[in-house]
């Protein structure tokens, strides 16, 4: 994996399209074949700071770290999303969060309030 490569002979819409016609359909593939087999596949592109396009399926086995990295997909960069979500899945399933504790978040599954 290369960080930080940016070729300058491509501009962002070329980058697009090249994700939206070359690099999209194959994700989509292999998504599908991992959903067929009970995997979780993940995948994000940036063409442009901020522009992103993304592939997913979340197996209904998934574990908490697959559903966060969804979460953070599919809130696109909004933190404020991002937290939501996180707050709402310990809401269902708990945590051991203190920066969730610190939000009201309560620590066992199907509580309302935290424990002093």
């Amino acid at each position: 994996m290369t960080i930080g490569h940016d070729p300058s002979h491509y501009d962002a819409m070329a980058r697009e399209a090249f994700y939206d016609n070359e690099i999209a359909p194959v994700l989509a593939a292999l998504g599908q074949k991992c959903e067929a087999h009970g995997l979780s596949f993940l995948a994000v592109a940036e063409w442009k700071a901020g522009e992103t396009g993304h592939t997913g399926t979340v197996a209904a086995s998934a574990g908490y770290g697959v559903r966060l990295v969804h979460a953070e997909m599919q809130a696109r960069g909004n933190v404020d999303v991002l937290i939501f979500a996180i707050m709402r899945a310990a809401r269902e399933s708990g945590h051991s969060s203190v920066c969730l504790s610190m939000l009201g978040v309560p620590p066992c599954a199907g509580e309302t309030e935290v424990r002093q």
